[in-house]
């Protein structure tokens, strides 16, 4: 996956942002990658027990003011894929599983949104 067109803005880097789901608050972000085609973030969710998520970089939706807002709610973002580190690497299992838990999430209407 790679971020939608003009999404990012000026920003080069989106680490240390929340990341705000449609339904509030999600964590934060402690990874990503801009590789086109291979686009992703790692969200560090969980404020006592921290898990670090797998989001695709197609779930972003805007991006500003230390803000990344995704398509994806806050329960949907728990299913994502685990990783046991922000710089672990991501295979293909771990990207097919994130992809797929991705594609469910958008095949069913969200409530809220921004």
């Amino acid at each position: 996956m790679t971020f939608p067109d003009g999404v990012l803005g000026a920003h080069s880097s989106v680490k240390g942002f929340r990341i705000l789901a449609t339904d509030g608050r999600a964590g934060r972000v402690s990874w990503a990658s801009y590789a086109p085609g291979e686009s992703y973030l790692v969200v560090t969710t969980g404020l006592l027990r921290r898990r670090h998520r797998v989001l695709p970089a197609g779930a972003v939706t805007l991006v500003g003011d230390g803000e990344v807002r995704v398509a994806l709610s806050r329960s949907e973002i728990e299913g994502l894929p685990l990783l046991p580190h922000p710089e672990a690497a991501v295979d293909d299992e771990t990207a097919q599983h994130m992809l797929n838990a991705f594609e469910r999430a958008a095949s069913y209407p969200q409530d809220g949104g921004f």
